[in-house]
């Protein structure tokens, strides 16, 4: 180690010290964390560097752990927006939440909620019709129920929904929607395109009903 230092000039050590400062300064600067990752990993790779050189073992050893920690934050963001995007491009499938739902059986004309109460759940209508009488809405197999409310500000059922006919349900708790929106991008993507989907629908009646 004492040859390599000897190799190179002083200032080029000292410059690699700065340098590697001023990276890690300017990690409280970036806006985003895809930046913030590019430049630590720089500033990993300059601290390595400069603690060779200057035989600082304790920081060598820091950097050399924390940049492979960098480079794995890096790969996981990447791969989150690379998900997100293919969500917003590709289909849903309902499939994969089977197994954190739970099946619920009503008969025709009972109510699965009102209006004003409290939006604990979110549904799936896989056999039957639920009508939506405040909003004149049908809803059928295949589609989901209950979900704008999860997501009001008070938390409460925007309209109530009366069993047309025979039903079999699934249902899903606001717990483990919150919980499965924050970590799966895809699922997210389609409760936003849901609700949006729903409130376009409301905007279009009210204008043919003028």
């Amino acid at each position: 180690m004492d040859t390599l230092a000897s190799m190179v000039p002083n200032l080029i050590i000292e410059m690699c010290g700065y340098l590697a400062g001023a990276l890690v300064l300017l990690t409280f600067y970036t806006k985003t964390m895809i930046q913030l990752r590019y430049i630590a990993i720089c500033s990993n790779f300059a601290f390595i560097i400069y603690a060779t050189l200057v035989q600082l073992n304790p920081i060598l050893v820091l950097h050399a752990l924390l940049l492979p920690l960098n480079l794995f934050r890096l790969w996981q963001l990447k791969k989150l927006i690379a998900d997100v995007s293919e969500a917003s491009e590709g289909d849903f499938s309902i499939d994969w939440l089977l197994p954190y739902m739970s099946r619920r059986h009503m008969r025709r004309g009972e109510y699965l909620f009102h209006e004003g109460d409290h939006a604990n759940q979110m549904f799936y209508i896989s056999r039957g019709t639920l009508y939506l009488p405040e909003v004149s809405v049908e809803r059928g197999a295949g589609q989901m129920i209950g979900e704008i409310g999860l997501f009001s500000p008070h938390l409460k059922r925007i309209s109530s929904a009366q069993c047309k006919t025979d039903c079999d349900l699934l249902s899903i708790t606001d717990t483990k929607v919150l919980d499965l929106y924050y970590q799966n991008p895809k699922f997210g993507i389609y409760l936003i395109r849901l609700i949006t989907g729903r409130l376009i629908q409301d905007v279009d009646r009210m204008k043919n009903q003028r």
